[in-house]
């Protein structure tokens, strides 16, 4: 059974029918198409297109087929958005707005779609927008769009008409900024990442243009060569990469890298990027692999750098192999020296040698291939051992040091060496001070001792012996053999470390002085390294006209016996005598000062000695007590003298050495002066009586003023005449007048003397006209003018005249006045005849 209901709904008739089934109660309603609801009083709010969509009778759910992707069937669900096409608004260029709805274009209210732009610029898009190419897009376009009316909020609105609501509107807004353009800027930067490889990256800091069509280029060239750029890449579009790894480049090579970017607008400014080197690389091979120096377990290997480094070189690997060693793996401490030592080798084993160039860098390791060559050495086999059995026999005069082979010679000998040092005993007895020598002996293979002879060795000393053999392989080590030694009794210096006697330095103390009957004299202590001293002896020589001394020596020409004391030789030239004596305790200073001649006593006794063995070497005599008078010397005579030290070898006999003799020294002499005129005035009484008055007087008168040569200023006065001076002062006046001054130069008067030598009264020296000093001593006496010195000399024609007393060696001085005193009688009888 069917109902049919009627309702007025705005004024129209709707019709419902019900349609009841009875078979399982069942009732249903159908509304017309636009309506649901219970009596179908509610009006559908679905799209109308498509054609199939359905409005639910109940609920009014609306379903379809979407007429296109993102449609929704009920009007209600519709929205809205709107968006620029472009993805950066040029100004100048033209601006395109998509609005977007999810509605069919059907159902959009009078096909309108309300664009709202800024600055108050309002259109209206009258959209026709095909069925078949309805995707709920509407578009409008605007060209020649400016920054300052163009920039700002953009608005789409759209509206439909929904039952029971009548137009509802809905919109969406989107900003817009217009953008004046720019080329794009950019910095950048590259960094090596392999021998081969750089790795160059950027950052855009400003692009006004589209990213999509913004692209950039990187170039590289050889840093050291002016060549044209190479082209890495180009057309690399920034907004898929910002990097690019440059390869196939040269290994540790610099080279320079630049980039440029470019869109719509223009191109951005060429970035150099910094110079940068590529990283190492695997080196050739090194090469000519050699030796030096090889030793037992030892060897120098060298060779030459790769030519191919690839990069400095950081160290190279050295490989040894041997049958008798595995494979071993050595490194130099850097790659600047192609050498290395290698030590802990094995004697007499055959190596083989690869050498590896390596280079270093923050990516790892690259070791070259080996040497291309193939290379080996043999170590050198072990020297001999030691020889054994090594001892030492001592004696009185000897030091024998025995051995024995070494167990292991490992060869054939060639020779033995002994080795000795050689040790000083100090003050404490019996300890010995450090190294003072040392020395080796070569000994034949077939040898197997050596005699030391002791009067060849230092005294006083402790000899310590070491041993080697050696071999074609070497000198093998020394034994261990620390008490093998001999030692050596005390003895005298030796000569060399004894020094002569001087003449002392002149100074103003009358002691440092030569007089008639003594000669000052400095002596050097002398060394107790030899053993201790126990007496020193000065002897002093007198010496005859015509003795000499060159080629002598004191120990072989004046030994002990031949030397007498003061009182026997009487101080007569020839005969030697012991002037002083004196204990090695009295020596107290490095130097000291005595007068020879002063008339003193000295006394010294050899004391005996508390251990040791008799033994006999240089020169020696019994131990005893030394005496020594100094008596006064002879004046006008001409002396040396000789340092002898004494050393106790044992309880009963010493040992002596001696220096070398002393420069020779002439005593001042006597005035000669008294003598001369007692002789003269015998001959005037003998002329008295055989001959003329007169000529007697005259000859009288002019042998009386003759002036003796001396070594003494004579100024006619007896108590000048016993003066003594080391020097002449002569002033030498305009009219060859001169004077004869004393020691100090500027005395008040002065004997003066005229060209024929004789006397004027006393002068006043400050007030002689035109007068100059001359001073003579030992350093200038060959200058001293002949007319002063030389009695047969002539001044400005004056006669014959014996002049002052020059300065000249004693002897020739003592001669001088012998002969003068022969001329002066001989003369004297010629004119008695």
């Amino acid at each position: 059974m069917k109902f049919v209901n009627m309702k007025l709904l705005n004024g129209a008739v709707i019709f419902a029918f019900t349609t009841f089934l009875m078979k399982g109660c069942v009732t249903q309603t159908v509304c017309p198409d636009g309506l649901y609801g219970i009596g179908c009083s509610e009006a559908c709010t679905c799209v109308s297109a498509p054609s199939d969509t359905v409005c639910d009778s109940e609920d009014g759910t609306c379903s379809c087929q979407p007429a296109f992707d993102g449609a929704v069937c009920d009007k209600r669900d519709f929205t809205v958005s709107v968006s620029s096409l472009n993805k950066n608004v040029y100004e100048g260029h033209t601006l395109t707005l998509v609005c977007r709805t999810n509605i069919p274009v059907q159902d959009v209210s009078n096909y309108r779609v309300q664009f709202t732009l800024p600055s108050l610029v309002t259109t209206y898009g009258n959209l026709h927008v095909d069925d078949s190419m309805d995707v709920g897009e509407y578009r409008v376009s605007l060209t020649g769009i400016s920054m300052e009316q163009y920039s700002g909020t953009y608005r789409c609105t759209v509206g439909t008409t929904i039952p029971g609501e009548g137009l509802v509107s809905r919109y969406n807004e989107t900003v817009i900024n217009v953008i004046v353009p720019v080329p794009p800027s950019v910095i950048g930067s590259v960094k090596s990442t392999s021998s081969s490889t750089l790795f160059a990256e950027w950052i855009i800091l400003s692009n006004s243009g589209d990213s999509a069509s913004t692209t950039c280029t990187v170039q590289y060239k050889l840093s050291s060569e002016p060549q044209d750029w190479i082209i890495a890449a180009n057309d690399i579009p920034i907004d898929i990469q910002t990097r690019y790894l440059i390869g196939d480049l040269s290994a540790y090579t610099d080279y320079d890298v630049r980039l440029t970017c470019e869109n719509e607008i223009g191109s951005s400014n060429v970035v150099e990027l910094t110079a940068i080197k590529t990283g190492v690389s695997y080196p050739e091979s090194p090469f000519g692999v050699s030796t030096d120096s090889i030793a037992q377990t030892s060897a120098e290997i060298k060779w030459y750098e790769p030519f191919v480094r690839n990069g400095p070189i950081s160290f190279y690997r050295v490989t040894l192999q041997s049958s008798k060693t595995p494979l071993t793996v050595y490194s130099t401490e850097d790659g600047s020296h192609p050498y290395i030592t290698i030590d802990s080798l094995v004697p007499d084993t055959t190596y083989d040698v690869e050498i590896y160039a390596v280079n270093v860098d923050i990516t790892g390791q690259y070791a070259g291939p080996g040497s291309n060559e193939e290379f080996s050495f043999t170590t050198l086999p072990y020297p001999p051992s030691s020889p054994t059995a090594v001892s030492a026999e001592d004696d009185e005069q000897y030091c024998l040091i025995e051995w024995e082979e070494p167990l292991s010679p490992n060869g054939i000998l060639s020779h033995y060496t002994v080795y000795y040092t050689v040790r000083g005993l100090t003050e404490t007895d019996n300890v010995y001070g450090a190294i003072d020598g040392e020395g080796s002996i070569e000994v034949d293979a077939f040898t197997f001792e050596y005699r030391f002879a002791k009067d060849t060795l230092k005294s006083y000393s402790r000899y310590d012996f070491k041993l080697t053999a050696t071999t074609d392989n070497g000198e093998g080590e020394q034994c261990i053999c620390d008490n093998v030694y001999c030692t050596t009794q005390p003895g005298a210096p030796e000569e060399d470390v004894i020094t002569a006697p001087e003449k002392a330095a002149q100074s103003s103390q009358s002691a440092s002085r030569v007089t008639k009957t003594t000669i000052p004299m400095t002596l050097n202590k002398v060394s107790s390294r030899s053993g201790p001293i126990t007496c020193y002896e000065v002897v002093v020589i007198p010496l005859d006209k015509l003795q000499d001394l060159s080629g002598t020596k004191p120990n072989e020409d004046f030994p002990p016996e031949n030397i007498t004391d003061y009182a026997t030789s009487g101080a007569q030239p020839g005969h030697p005598y012991v002037a002083l004596t004196f204990s090695s305790e009295e020596m107290t200073a490095n130097t000291s000062t005595v007068v020879i001649g002063d008339g003193s006593l000295t006394e010294c006794s050899d004391s005996p000695l508390t251990n040791g063995t008799r033994r006999r070497r240089r020169e020696t005599e019994v131990a005893r007590k030394r005496n020594a008078e100094n008596g006064p010397l002879r004046s006008g005579v001409l002396y040396s003298a000789f340092v002898r030290v004494y050393a106790l070898v044992d309880d009963n006999m010493v040992e002596y050495a001696s220096s070398s003799y002393m420069e020779p020294v002439r005593t001042k002499d006597t005035d000669r002066g008294p003598v001369l005129q007692g002789t003269i005035a015998a001959t005037i009484a003998l002329v008295l009586l055989m001959g003329t008055m007169g000529a007697l007087i005259l000859v009288c008168f002019n042998v009386g003023n003759r002036t003796p040569t001396s070594d003494k200023i004579i100024t006619g006065k007896e108590e000048e005449a016993e003066a003594e001076f080391d020097a002449i002062y002569v002033n030498t006046t305009s009219n060859g007048n001169h004077n004869i001054l004393n020691e100090n130069q500027t005395p008040e008067l002065a004997t003066t003397y005229d060209v024929e030598n004789q006397p004027i009264e006393d002068t006043d020296v400050d007030h002689v006209d035109n007068t100059q000093t001359q001073v003579y001593n030992d350093n200038n006496v060959d200058d001293l003018p002949a007319y002063m010195a030389d009695e047969e000399s002539d001044q400005d024609g004056g006669g014959s005249y014996v002049n002052i007393p020059r300065i000249t060696d004693d002897e020739t001085l003592q001669t001088e006045m012998e002969e003068q005193t022969s001329d002066t009688e001989s003369g004297m009888e010629n004119q008695l005849q």
